[in-house]
């Protein structure tokens, strides 16, 4: 079939169990990836991939909180186990706390952090080693635009998105010579569960309702609109099926291009 993955392609998509982690879920599945679906929520994971079983993809439920210090290396275990060496790794699970400067808090930064930084980090480091082997290999980061620019009453989640981007770039700069290409893909408002939450908390604070704060919101965007889930998979497909030349890909534009 054309625009398949390559049969040796095993990848791990974090934060599949709804929103645009099961959308890149869907995505890869058509293209024939080998997935590895990381979520808390076991009961929707395991739903989501009897679902693609029973349509004949190739799908296994990891249930793992991405905080604890060993999930990398059980994730990645799991995955071997099931399909061998992992090939592709989607970093998608994240946490949008919304919320002015003064009541953001210490334990509100870390977890954005653990989060967008930590778990995309721990889980390089375990896949590198084969990828490096193999001498091939994506990781691949779903960023934001609030990586690339600030957003008010978002100050830990666009301090750990400039983290992801970071972290992104330096990773692309050490591990392309040996072969494994590193993207972070920056869509700016999509709409999703966490962005639907953002709204609803912006809302209890009294001075708007949850409609009003969307959209505002999605008038922030460029595009003039939010971002469906679909759009993001689809870049993350094309990303992982072509392997083209650049780190930084922004889809809050008119046409989506790989930026400095």
């Amino acid at each position: 079939m054309a625009n398949q993955a390559e049969p040796s392609e095993v990848t791990i998509v974090t934060g599949s169990s709804r929103g645009i982690g099961l959308a890149i879920a869907e995505a890869l599945a058509t293209a024939g990836h080998r997935l590895v679906l990381v979520a808390r929520d076991a009961a929707r994971l395991q739903k989501i991939a009897a679902d693609l079983t029973g349509r004949g993809h190739a799908a296994l439920a990891v249930t793992m909180d991405l905080r604890a210090e060993d999930a990398a290396a059980r994730i990645v275990a799991a995955a071997e186990n099931a399909f061998g060496p992992v090939t592709a790794v989607v970093n998608n699970a994240g946490t949008a706390p919304a919320d002015k400067i003064e009541n953001t808090t210490p334990a509100m930064l870390r977890e954005t952090f653990d989060l967008h930084v930590g778990a995309p980090l721990a889980l390089a480091r375990a896949c590198v080693p084969a990828m490096k082997r193999a001498g091939r290999g994506c990781l691949l980061q779903i960023a934001s635009t609030a990586g690339l620019r600030g957003y008010p009453f978002t100050s830990a989640y666009t301090a750990a998105k400039h983290g992801m981007v970071g972290l992104s770039r330096a990773l692309h700069a050490e591990l392309s010579p040996a072969g494994i290409r590193v993207y972070a893909v920056c869509p700016g408002f999509v709409d999703s569960d966490i962005t639907r939450g953002a709204a609803a908390a912006i809302a209890e604070r009294g001075k708007t309702t949850a409609d009003q704060a969307f959209e505002r919101m999605a008038a922030q965007n460029r595009i003039g609109r939010m971002h469906l889930p679909a759009e993001v998979a689809g870049a993350v497909a094309m990303l992982l099926r072509d392997r083209p030349t650049g780190c930084i890909y922004e889809l809050d534009r008119a046409e989506p291009a790989f930026v400095d």
